[in-house]
């Protein structure tokens, strides 16, 4: 039977063509692999358009913000004292209490710093006469953190 269809395609070369191309027509198994192509052909071509579209307001945005900060200046605070660091600037909730804080604080290793200053500041905001121990904690972590900055630990 093989023999008669090769001989077959052989004396009608066209009938056995379009034999061919009925039954790959009529063959569905690649139609999954076609149409996931065309749905990541599909995102591609949208992503493309979305950068493009989205790549010039980024672009003016930066230039925006590049430009406000170049014109901006570190000047006086709301009191007029000047606006670099210095230790003990802040508010002491406990007047006379930054010297011996300070005192005690000296002897801490880095890390120990770190950490005691870690652990107080969430009374960092803290209004002042919050009481006692709100108080305290508020003036041992601007001790701690005036200490770290000394010590090149944390930035200004």
């Amino acid at each position: 039977m093989k023999d008669v269809v090769e001989d077959d395609c052989i004396l009608r070369p066209m009938r056995c063509f379009r034999g061919q191309v009925a039954g790959l027509v009529r063959d569905d198994a690649g139609a999954v692999t076609v149409d996931w192509t065309v749905l990541a052909a599909a995102i591609v071509v949208l992503s493309v358009a979305t950068v493009g579209t989205v790549q010039g307001g980024i672009t003016s945005m930066g230039s925006n913000i590049s430009a406000a900060l170049a014109g901006a200046s570190v000047g006086p605070t709301e009191d007029g004292s000047d606006s670099t660091w210095a230790p003990g600037q802040w508010e002491q909730h406990n007047p006379g209490i930054y010297d011996s804080y300070v005192a005690w604080m000296q002897d801490f290793s880095d890390p120990q710093i770190m950490a005691h200053m870690s652990n107080m500041e969430q009374y960092a905001d803290a209004p002042p006469g919050s009481g006692h121990p709100i108080d305290t904690y508020h003036d041992e972590y601007w001790i701690a953190r005036d200490i770290a900055i000394e010590r090149g630990l944390v930035d200004p």
